[in-house]
């Protein structure tokens, strides 16, 4: 749980917490769209499920799209996940990098006293 406080404060301070809430409400209306226009997803939880695979790019196979939207829909929701974790990861590398560098140079000036 401490881990998680952690991550919503990196995400917090870096403002990224605008791009996060833009993707969930994407998967959300993406799992919606799916349950809508596809015939082989017939249930929200399968819409989300397949949005979530999509975005993720873990592709199981398990549930396929066949029209011509719900392709689109999943090119759009795929390259987005990309972006997002892609991102995501990069704000994270970066904020512990700049506590690394803050830290070094407290440790400096601690050292000079």
């Amino acid at each position: 749980m401490k881990r998680l406080k952690i991550l919503w404060k990196i995400i917090r301070v870096t403002g990224f917490s605008k791009f996060v809430l833009s993707f969930i409400l994407y998967l959300f209306f993406s799992a919606f769209l799916f349950t809508w226009l596809e015939p082989s997803i017939r249930s929200f939880g399968d819409g989300l499920w397949y949005a979530f695979v999509s975005a993720t790019t873990l592709g199981y196979g398990d549930i396929v799209v066949t029209t011509f939207l719900g392709r689109m829909i999943s090119v759009i929701l795929t390259i987005y996940g990309l972006i997002f974790f892609g991102c995501l990861s990069g704000v994270l590398v970066n904020y512990y990098t700049e506590m690394n560098h803050l830290y070094r140079e407290e440790e400096k000036s601690n050292l000079k006293k």
